[in-house]
C-alpha cells in the first residue's frame, strides 16, 4: 500500500471513491524501453508492482520525434494498476511538432504528461519559449484535462535564467531532479534546499531522486524517508535502466508513507507545534512515546 501525504493530491468524488492526483507514491522514470529488464513488458510491469511502485513515467517523445515505446506499455501497465506518465525532452525549437507528440501520448494511453525542460530553456529566450509552449498547450482540444508536469534543475538558486514561474503557471506540478549525489550533498540537506527554493513557486512537488552513479546504500532511503516528513504527495527515481539491483532493492524496502489525508491538517499542524518530530506518521506508539507526548502538552505538569 502506498500512503499519500499531502491533502491537495487527493480529491474526494461524489460517489466517495478517492481518486489520487498521477504524481501520487512512488514512481520510476523509462527512459530506453528495451533496456528496461530487456524491454519484455510483462517482466517491466511484474517488476513494477514487486517494487512497490504507484506508475511509471515512460518517454514517448524527444522535441518533435514521438517515441512509440509508451504505445507498448501504456495498456498492459494500467492494466495492472499502474499509473502510466509520458514524458518528452523540450527543445522549445519546434513547439508545434511537441505539441503533436504530446498529443500523440495522450492518445497512446499517457494518465498525464511531464516536459523535461533543461538547459535549452536557461538563456534570455527561456520565457518565449516557455510562453510558445503554454499557449500550444491551451490551444489544444486533446490536451485540456491532462495532468501536466515540469522536471528541471533542483536548485533555482543556480540556475536563474530557468522561466521557473512561466512553468509553474501553466503546469500542476513541478518534479524537480534531486540528484544529490551529482551534487556532492546529503540527500536529506539537497531535498530540503530543493523545497525551500521551490516554496515560492506555489506549486506541488513530486521530487525525483537519484538511482544512478556514485550514490552510498541507504542514501535512497533516506531521500524516501525525507520526502514523507517534508510532506511530498509522490516522487520518483531516475532512471530505471541506470539502477543497480541494489538500488532497486532499496526503493522497494520502504514504502512511501506519510500521513493518511484524514490526519494530514492534524499532523502538519502536530509537526510545527512540536508535539511530533515529524516521523513515521504512520508508526506505533508505545506508552512511553505517549508519554512524551503527553508532557509536551503540558498535561503532566
Amino acid at each position: 500500500m502506498v500512503l499519500i501525504t499531502s491533502l491537495r493530491s487527493i480529491k474526494i468524488l461524489g460517489n466517495g471513491v478517492v481518486d489520487l492526483e498521477p504524481w501520487a507514491g512512488k514512481q520510476m522514470w523509462i527512459w530506453e524501453l528495451e533496456l528496461a529488464e530487456k524491454g519484455v513488458i510483462n517482466n517491466i510491469i511484474n517488476k513494477a508492482v514487486s517494487l512497490g511502485l504507484t506508475g511509471l513515467l515512460v518517454k514517448a517523445w524527444d522535441g518533435k520525434n514521438y517515441w512509440n515505446q509508451l504505445d507498448k506499455i501504456a495498456g498492459p501497465a494500467k492494466n495492472a494498476g499502474l499509473i502510466v506518465g509520458a514524458w518528452g525532452y523540450s527543445y522549445g525549437n519546434n513547439i508545434s511538432g511537441e505539441i503533436t507528440c504530446m498529443e500523440k501520448a495522450v492518445k497512446g494511453g499517457a494518465d498525464w504528461l511531464v516536459i523535461d525542460a533543461e538547459i535549452e530553456y536557461e538563456n534570455q529566450n527561456g520565457e518565449k519559449k516557455a510562453a510558445a509552449l503554454s499557449g500550444g498547450i491551451s490551444s489544444s482540444s486533446i490536451m485540456k484535462n491532462v495532468k501536466l508536469g515540469y522536471s528541471t534543475f533542483a536548485l533555482p538558486v543556480y540556475h536563474a535564467q530557468f522561466p521557473y514561474k512561466k512553468f509553474s503557471a501553466f503546469c500542476d506540478v513541478a518534479l524537480p531532479q534531486v540528484y544529490w549525489g551529482d551534487f556532492r550533498m546529503a540527500p536529506e540537506d539537497a531535498l530540503k534546499d530543493c523545497v525551500q527554493q521551490y516554496s515560492q513557486f506555489g506549486l506541488q512537488m513530486a521530487p525525483v531522486g537519484q538511482s544512478y552513479g556514485d550514490i552510498k546504500f541507504g542514501e535512497i532511503t533516506r531521500f524516501i524517508k525525507t520526502a514523507g516528513e517534508l510532506g511530498m504527495p509522490g516522487i520518483s527515481f531516475w532512471s530505471w535502466q541506470h539502477a543497480s539491483d541494489v538500488m532497486l532493492n532499496e526503493i522497494k524496502s520502504l514504502e512511501y508513507a506519510s500521513a493518511s489525508p484524514w490526519a494530514g491538517a492534524s499532523w502538519n499542524k502536530a509537526k510545527l507545534k512540536g508535539i511530533m518530530d515529524g516521523t513515521e506518521p504512520q508508526g506505533n506508539v508505545t506508552r512511553e512515546m505517549l508519554a512524551v507526548v503527553l508532557d509536551r502538552l503540558g498535561l503532566l505538569e
